[in-house]
């Protein structure tokens, strides 16, 4: 597999749908703005990296099913469309017609499974390893998260031009960074640097 920048990019949404949006970095900030899923590659990279994906899963579509690169390419342009779909719906600015596009992904998805029961346990299982996979599996973890619990969970960093979105899992509900030692720590110079400038200034 070729080395991708995707797969060391941090994971600080608590949840991979979360993580997928945040593949997108500085969204508040055009001159910063960085797209890690420029290509089928990274997408696979990043599955892995974020569990989506085996490493042999990996390996085998990024060296033989991900070849074709018709379907390769629809493929990270769905993810695409699915990751926008859920920043716009986490953000606020979602509208019905994102809400079908998270839907249409999660039936796609639904039809490359089967139901398998085996004894008194029941789940399902996916017919082959496909270049849709990536996309089938982020699909179906969006739409779980989606149907678990309130979207108010999900929030976006207070640093306006990170733009990243995090689970707030903290007992108050009042986490504001996706990460205290980046961007909250950023926050914290800039204040003190303000504050320094005001007092200078007098």
């Amino acid at each position: 597999m070729l080395r991708s920048e995707a797969a060391d990019l941090d994971l600080r949404g608590g949840h991979p749908a979360v993580d997928l949006v945040n593949t997108v970095a500085w969204r508040g900030d055009a001159h910063r703005r960085t797209e890690y899923l420029a290509d089928y590659s990274d997408l696979v990279a990043w599955a892995q990296h974020a569990g989506i994906l085996s490493l042999r899963e990996a390996s085998t579509l990024s060296g033989g099913i991900g070849r074709d690169e018709a379907a390769a390419a629809r493929t990270l342009q769905r993810t695409k469309q699915l990751r926008e779909a859920l920043h716009r719906m986490w953000t606020g600015s979602g509208s019905a017609r994102d809400a079908e596009k998270v839907a249409d992904a999660y039936r796609s998805a639904l039809r490359a499974r089967r139901l398998v029961i085996d004894r008194d346990a029941a789940g399902w299982q996916e017919f082959a390893l496909t270049v849709q996979t990536p996309l089938h599996r982020l699909a179906v973890e969006a739409v779980t998260f989606l149907t678990g619990g309130p979207a108010s969970r999900v929030k976006r960093c207070g640093d306006d031009d990170c733009g990243w979105l995090f689970l707030d899992t903290s007992h108050r509900q009042n986490r504001r960074w996706c990460s205290t030692a980046d961007c909250g720590n950023r926050a914290r110079v800039r204040r003190f640097y303000e504050r320094t400038r005001d007092n200078a200034g007098r």
